[in-house]
């Protein structure tokens, strides 16, 4: 028999909204579960739903599969032209970046997210299995700090630091009409889940209220996109991805054209290139990012900045494949 608590939780997940990852694995693991204080503890609240109550640190895994249609529907949604993705057996890096990203905005919508800072250490294939290990640290009864580690079957693919914050309690939110939605931009937001076989109204549906706002995760993965467009598709590879989202202003879903990406580069090196990326909506700039790019010349001796490199990993075999990662 658990021991009497006399404080409350951190807070609770309503575990209804694992449904909407339609063919993902999630679960929750507590390294406390069989002690007293457990970290995790489940409950059915007075709306008669399922939910666990956190308590302290805990574990979740999260597995998937990217088919190659769906990655392809993916660039294609968020204007990516690497041939690597189309052509190749590559799963696009923004995929990977949402796929981290997306699960935490719609399981836990009382988290608001600062930043997220990616370092790539391998990429990512069509078809074979994902896992994303969360493993969530309280630094304080605010402050939130995620790591994640993301592999595919014993490669590390990616490393994860996330901040974030609880929502103050009886934080006013600002609603959105739906008439002043753009349906246009709505509708590419929702091909963006639709690609990663998740069910958008599990974002858009919060508590009491629909929520016409850009998901981070969206926002997180336009500037890979816009520095290949804009570096004629020989920027190389992201190693490292650092987003700033400050004080947490979503960008709703009302402009002409939606989020605009600016980019500038840093200091040219001969080993990588650092980028610096603005997400703005009209006049404002919202969030802020930096990103460092390995140079594609640099993969596998290829002395032609991008066609050799590229052809590469277009033909690449199963038994190479395992070699390929970025610099």
């Amino acid at each position: 028999m658990f021991m009497t608590r006399v404080e409350s939780p951190i807070f609770s997940i309503p575990l209804r909204r694992i449904d909407g990852f339609l063919a993902d694995e999630i679960c929750f693991r507590d390294a406390k579960a069989r002690t007293p204080h457990p970290s995790l503890v489940p409950e059915i609240d007075s709306y008669n739903e399922r939910r666990l109550q956190v308590w302290d640190k805990f574990l979740i895994k999260h597995e998937y599969r990217i088919s190659k249609p769906h990655g392809e529907r993916f660039v294609d949604v968020t204007n990516d032209n690497n041939l690597i993705h189309r052509k190749g057996n590559i799963v696009p890096g923004a995929m990977t970046v949402s796929k981290i990203i997306l699960p935490l905005e719609i399981l836990f919508s009382e988290l608001e997210i600062s930043s997220v800072n990616i370092k790539f250490t391998g990429s990512a294939y069509y078809g074979e299995r994902t896992c994303n290990l969360f493993l969530w640290h309280f630094v304080s009864n605010d402050y939130i700090q995620i790591e994640v580690k993301t592999y595919q079957q014993d490669r590390t693919i990616a490393t994860t630091i996330i901040l974030g914050r609880l929502k103050a309690p009886g934080k006013q939110i600002k609603e959105i009409d739906e008439a002043a939605v753009n349906k246009k931009c709505l509708a590419r937001v929702q091909d963006y889940f639709e690609t990663l076989g998740i069910r958008s109204n599990f974002y858009f549906q919060k508590e009491g209220y629909k929520d016409y706002t850009y998901p981070l995760a969206y926002i997180a993965s336009l500037p890979s996109a816009e520095i290949v467009n804009q570096l004629s598709g020989q920027g190389g590879m992201i190693n490292m991805l650092r987003m700033d989202f400050g004080n947490y202003e979503r960008i709703p879903i009302t402009g002409d054209k939606g989020p605009e990406v600016k980019l500038a580069r840093a200091k040219k090196r001969n080993t990588f290139n650092k980028i610096m990326a603005e997400i703005a909506e009209g006049l404002v700039t919202y969030y802020r990012g930096l990103a460092i790019v390995n140079p594609i010349a640099k993969f596998h001796n290829s002395t032609d900045p991008a066609l050799g490199a590229v052809n590469k990993l277009i033909n690449v075999n199963p038994e190479e494949k395992r070699f390929i990662t970025p610099i």
